[in-house]
């Protein structure tokens, strides 16, 4: 009886034990078969490849193609476009821009037509939430068809119209080349500064800026190298280049892009060279012919002091007129020049470089 009534008792046992394993043997493999049918479940969210600045814990919530969204000012006037290859809006309210463009129109009619600041750049951010972004990998922001700036990284600020950079830039223009480190931009105004340590080299000017004699302007040529030697076509004479020019200075460099002139302040341990002529300052005013890029005019302010073989001058104010062809050198007590035995002594001295005086 004791012997049967175990036997009773261990058939259900065995069965419900038979059924408890076939469950556990079963599950590992509905869960790998499932994985092996859904594999984007272990890859995660799909990002496309051109989304370089995307990762992978980011999540894309909207996709726009061919981005173009219009600014306008109170008057509703249009001031500004922002344009985009590619752009993915993510979860957490940025927007991730791919060649972002930004047009900024320029209000003045000039004869040449209405102009625009156009800035372009490999990829770029915009934070809908504080609704600043910036734009990186080969910057580019083209004042005008001749003249362009380059850097790696630029914030922008929609709301003001004004972009910046801490990092080191250039900008090249025509017989112009700057290099600088850190740069603000009002696009609007289209003023723009050079933080500091700003260095410009400019091609030949018609007048020499200083008071060269015609002496040390057949030393200056007879010191050209035959590389540099120009070659008319038609005659076959040579044509010497005009010296380039070079301003340094450690302060603030900035530029005001006006319609009829182009003004560029250096400020702060400013140096210019030109040949066989230096002069340093405190100040530098360079006033350009907007359409030529030539220097019409410059002033040299705050303990000026100019040297040119053995003529040395010093004075508060240096100003130099391309029309003129004339130098101004002031002092509110003494202007001095002096050159081997002759030393001179003024308020207000002029020298004219066709004259030799």
């Amino acid at each position: 009886m004791t012997k049967r009534r175990y036997i009773l008792i261990g058939i259900p046992a065995a069965c419900i034990l038979s059924i408890i394993v076939s469950l556990v043997v079963s599950q590992p493999r509905k869960y790998a078969k499932s994985q092996k049918e859904n594999p984007a479940s272990k890859e995660g969210p799909h990002i496309p490849q051109e989304a370089h600045g995307i990762g992978s814990k980011d999540s894309i919530t909207q996709t726009v193609q061919n981005l173009s969204v219009p600014n306008y000012d109170e008057k509703g006037k249009e001031v500004l476009i922002m344009r985009g290859k590619s752009t993915y809006l993510l979860s957490n309210n940025i927007y991730k821009i791919i060649e972002p463009e930004i047009e900024v129109m320029d209000s003045a009619n000039t004869e040449n037509g209405t102009q625009s600041v156009l800035i372009t750049s490999d990829s770029g951010e915009m934070d809908n939430t504080s609704n600043q972004g910036y734009l990186s990998d080969n910057v580019v922001v083209h004042l005008d068809t001749e003249t362009q700036l380059n850097t790696d990284y630029l914030r922008y600020l929609p709301e003001k119209k004004f972009v910046y950079t801490d990092d080191p830039v250039t900008i090249n223009g025509k017989g112009v080349k700057i290099f600088g480190q850190g740069c603000e931009i009002d696009l609007i105004n289209k003023k723009m500064w050079i933080k500091k340590d700003a260095e410009m080299e400019m091609d030949g000017v018609k007048n020499d800026l200083f008071f060269l004699s015609k002496d040390n302007t057949q030393q200056n040529d007879a010191q050209v190298s035959p590389e540099d030697t120009i070659f008319s076509g038609e005659t076959g004479t040579t044509e010497i280049p005009l010296e380039k020019t070079f301003i340094r200075s450690s302060g603030q460099l900035m530029f005001d892009r006006n319609t009829d002139t182009n003004i560029m302040t250096f400020n702060d341990n400013v140096e210019v060279r030109k040949g066989s002529s230096t002069v340093f300052s405190d100040k530098l005013v360079v006033y350009l012919d907007p359409e030529t890029k030539q220097t019409k005019q410059a002033i040299a302010s705050g303990n000026v002091l100019v040297s040119q073989g053995t003529k040395i001058a010093k004075g508060s104010f240096l100003t130099w007129d391309v029309n003129t062809q004339s130098a101004i050198l002031e002092d509110d007590h003494k202007a001095e020049f002096v050159e081997d035995d002759l030393n001179i002594d003024a308020l207000k001295m002029i020298f004219y470089k066709d004259a030799s005086k």
